[in-house]
């Protein structure tokens, strides 16, 4: 979703509400041309029950998917911020480490943002996350490993390095959320439900035939946006819109900072 950018989001959205239009008057005219005889008003008076169980029933799914798609979008932007925050917790803590040590966890730390960041500007990009990856075993390694003795009995080298594990679960959880949750089955039941009562609404009969298209096309409308509002929660990490990486261009400002008070 993040590859797509502003204009490709645009048109994605726009094909959406092209499509739910297309469908809602189609159903309308199809509706016309077969259903729309002598005795269709008490057939239609038989439909309305059915649109609105569907109504209920398409609805409820709806609405629980939204609440579901949503929390996951949370749950992935509130772990990138603990992620620039921990960072900046490390960079902070190096004050305490020796000259040589500390000069080269502040490179990987840098390191290790500028490849996080390119990961936005370059989705599903390799190289930014292999060096990303490079850069977090690097770090283990500057901190003298878990079989160091020295290491070891060093209190600020075993609070970096918890701060570096903790690191390590945020970044695999943001892959992680990277992933569309949401199964191909229910967006198959989501779609389906969604043509299914965009018709039966088509095929109930109101006695202006544009006023019919109009509520119709407005209620198909309503039902496209939401799905496409679903699929970009379902898509989190972008860079103009959704999880953005504004949170460590603020964790680089802190590096700065720091290197500034020396």
């Amino acid at each position: 979703m993040g590859g797509m950018g502003l204009p490709g989001l645009g048109l994605f959205l726009a094909l959406v509400v092209a499509v739910a239009i297309l469908l809602a008057v189609g159903f309308v005219w199809l509706a016309e041309k077969t259903v729309y005889r002598p005795g269709s008003k008490a057939e239609t008076g038989s439909l309305s029950s059915f649109v609105t169980t569907v109504g209920l029933v398409y609805g409820a799914l709806l609405g629980f998917t939204v609440v579901v798609a949503w929390e996951q979008f949370s749950s992935a932007e509130t772990n990138v911020t603990n992620e620039s925050s921990t960072l900046a917790t490390m960079y902070r803590q190096t004050i305490s480490l020796a000259p040589p040590e500390q000069e080269t966890m502040r490179t990987l730390l840098r390191d290790y943002t500028t490849s996080v960041q390119a990961e936005w500007d370059n989705p599903g990009s390799d190289a930014a996350s292999a060096d990303a990856r490079t850069a977090i075993t690097d770090m283990y390694r500057a901190l003298g490993g878990q079989h160091s003795p020295t290491a070891a009995a060093n209190p600020i080298n075993a609070e970096i390095r918890g701060q570096l594990n903790v690191l390590t679960s945020q970044r695999n959880t943001r892959v992680l959320d990277a992933i569309p949750r949401i199964p191909g089955l229910l967006w198959t039941g989501l779609l389906f439900g969604g043509i299914l009562l965009i018709g039966l609404i088509g095929f109930t009969r109101l006695d202006n035939r544009r006023n019919h298209m109009i509520l119709s096309s407005a209620i198909a409308i309503l039902l496209g946006l939401l799905l496409f509002l679903i699929f970009w929660l379902d898509h989190p990490f972008g860079r103009q819109l959704g999880v953005t990486p504004r949170s460590f261009d603020y964790t680089v400002q802190v590096f700065d900072g720091v290197d500034e008070a020396k």
